[in-house]
C-alpha cells in the first residue's frame, strides 16, 4: 500500500515516526514511505484489546474485534476491488479473543491466531495507518479545515491564474487529463481551449472521463436565446450568481460550458466566484449569518417542459451545506428557484433575510468575483458545489448571437478517474473523501 499519510488535525501529537515519513507533493517523483516499526506488544485481555508500542515509545490500542475485522488475507479481503469478503456480524464473534499473538523479530509484522484456526498477518505500516484515536484525542480535537478536501481558495485575482489545458491534450495525454481534473478538485475551475466548433465534443470529453449526468434537460443542453424560454438561462437577461440544479436530491457536481458562439456586443461575460472563500469570510465576519445559512433549509423548485418532457422538481437544503464535522460540502445558492426559508417564524424572518443579504453582498464583491467572456472554442469547467456562476446581460443584434453547450459530470465519476490516474502516474490517491476526524491517518497530498 503506497501513498502519503498525513496526521489528522490540531490537538493530536504526531509520532516521531510519522514526522519522518517521506511525503510526495504533486508533480514530485515517486518515493516509497518509511516503514513503521513496532517495539513491543502487550495483550490487554480484560479490555479485549492489544497495545502496540512503536519505536518512538508512543503506543496505540487495537480492539481484538477490530483486528479480526481488518484481516487482509485473501479469504477475508478482495484486494482487486478493495472489498471485504467477511460478513463480520455473521462470521466473527463480537467478543473474539486471539489464541496467540506474535510480533516478528524486526517489528515489521504482527501475527494473530484465532479460535476458529484462522490466522491474520498484518504489516506494521498498515497497523500504524489504521490506528484509532483515544477519547481524549477526540475530545481535544479542533477542526479548522474549511472543507472536506485540500482546496486552494481564491478571489478576483484568480482571473489571471485559471488553469487551462487544450482539449485534445486532455483526451490524448493522461498527465494533462490528471492536471485538468486535479485543477477542478483543488481550485474548482479550469479552462479548456482549442476546441473545434462542432457538436459532440462535450459528450466526448465526458465519456472519456466516465459519463455525463442525465437531467430533465437532456444529456447536453444548448444554452441560447429562445423565443419561448422556460428558464432565464435561455434569455439575454443578466443571470445572477448561482449553482445549478439545487432542487435535485443528488445535485450534479461539475458543470461544463462550451462556447460555440459569443455575442460581439457588450455583455455576455460569465461571472465566477469561489463560494467557499466567501463562506470563510462570512464565518469570520458575521458568524450569526453563517450559523443561520448553514442550519436553515431553503426550498428550491422548478417546473416546465423540455426535450425530455414535463418535469416538476423540488428539494430542500441549507444554502451552505456542511458535513457532520462542520466543514463545507457545497453551496446551494440559486435566487431564481429559491422559494421559502423553511421553519423560520415571522419573528425571525427579517434576521434570516439579513443573513442572506450578508452572504450575497460578499459574493458580488469585486474582490471576490471576476468576469470572463468566453471565446468560441473555449469551455469553462467548474465545481458546481463550490464555484457559483452567472452571466452579464447582453443585447441581441443582427451581427451574431450567443450559444453555449452545457453538460454535467457527477463528482463521484470525476473523483474516481482522478484517483485512477493518480495511482497510474505515481501521484498517489489524491481524491479520497477525508474522514480525518474519525481516523487519525488518512490519504492526503500536501
Amino acid at each position: 500500500m503506497t501513498g502519503i499519510w498525513r496526521a489528522s488535525s490540531a490537538g493530536i501529537r504526531l509520532s516521531n515516526q510519522l514526522s519522518k515519513c517521506v511525503c510526495r507533493c504533486l508533480g514530485s517523483s515517486s518515493v516509497q514511505p518509511s516503514k513503521f516499526v513496532m517495539k513491543g506488544i502487550e495483550e490487554k485481555s480484560g479490555k479485549k484489546m492489544l497495545n502496540v508500542t512503536w519505536q518512538d515509545d508512543t503506543s496505540n490500542a487495537y480492539p481484538y474485534i477490530y483486528l479480526r475485522d481488518n484481516c487482509q488475507c485473501s479469504q477475508c479481503y478482495f484486494k482487486d476491488s478493495n472489498q471485504r469478503l467477511v460478513d463480520v456480524v455473521r462470521d466473527v464473534d463480537l467478543n473474539v479473543r486471539p489464541t496467540n499473538v506474535e510480533m516478528s523479530e524486526d517489528g515489521s509484522k504482527l501475527s494473530i491466531a484465532w479460535p476458529d484456526k484462522h490466522e491474520t498477518t498484518l504489516d506494521a505500516d498498515f497497523l500504524f495507518v489504521k490506528r484509532l484515536p483515544t477519547e481524549a484525542e477526540l475530545k481535544d480535537r479542533v477542526c479548522e479545515d474549511v472543507t472536506t478536501r485540500k482546496v486552494n481558495l481564491w478571489g478576483s485575482e484568480f482571473k489571471d491564474h485559471i488553469p487551462h489545458m487544450k482539449y485534445h491534450d486532455i483526451l490524448q495525454d493522461e498527465m494533462v487529463e490528471f492536471e485538468f481534473l486535479n485543477s477542478l478538485y483543488r481550485y474548482g475551475l479550469a479552462l479548456v481551449t482549442d476546441m473545434p466548433i462542432q457538436d459532440g465534443l462535450v459528450e466526448k470529453l465526458g465519456e472519456h472521463i466516465g459519463y455525463l449526468r442525465m437531467t430533465a434537460y437532456g444529456k447536453t443542453i444548448v444554452v441560447s436565446t429562445r423565443l419561448q424560454a422556460n428558464s432565464v438561462a435561455y434569455t439575454s437577461y443578466t443571470l445572477p450568481l448561482h449553482s445549478d440544479l439545487p432542487y435535485y436530491e443528488a445535485k450534479p457536481g461539475i458543470q461544463m460550458l462550451f462556447c460555440k458562439e459569443q455575442t460581439p456586443t457588450e455583455g455576455g461575460e460569465n461571472s465566477l466566484v469561489d463560494s467557499f472563500h466567501v463562506a470563510q469570510q462570512l464565518k469570520k465576519e458575521d458568524p450569526g449569518a453563517y450559523e443561520l445559512l448553514t442550519t436553515t433549509h431553503i426550498l428550491f423548485r422548478t417546473s416546465g417542459t423540455d426535450i425530455l418532457g414535463e418535469y416538476d422538481l423540488e428539494g430542500a437544503r441549507p444554502l451552505l451545506e456542511l458535513d457532520h464535522h462542520g466543514r463545507l460540502l457545497r453551496c446551494n445558492h440559486n435566487e431564481g428557484c429559491r422559494l421559502d426559508f423553511l421553519g423560520v417564524p415571522a419573528e425571525k424572518i427579517h434576521e434570516m433575510y439579513k443573513a442572506y443579504y450578508s452572504l450575497t453582498k460578499r459574493l458580488k464583491d469585486p474582490k471576490n468575483m471576476f468576469l470572463h467572456k468566453l471565446s468560441p472554442g473555449e469551455m469553462i469547467v467548474f465545481d458546481n458545489d463550490r464555484v457559483l456562476h452567472g452571466r452579464e446581460g447582453y443585447t441581441l443584434s443582427e451581427e451574431g448571437g450567443r450559444c453555449l453547450e452545457s453538460a454535467y459530470i457527477d463528482w463521484d465519476v470525476a473523483r474516481s478517474r482522478l484517483s485512477v490516474l493518480g495511482k497510474r502516474l505515481g501521484k498517489g490517491p489524491v481524491a479520497r473523501m477525508d474522514s480525518k476526524l474519525s481516523v487519525i491517518g488518512q490519504w492526503s497530498v500536501s
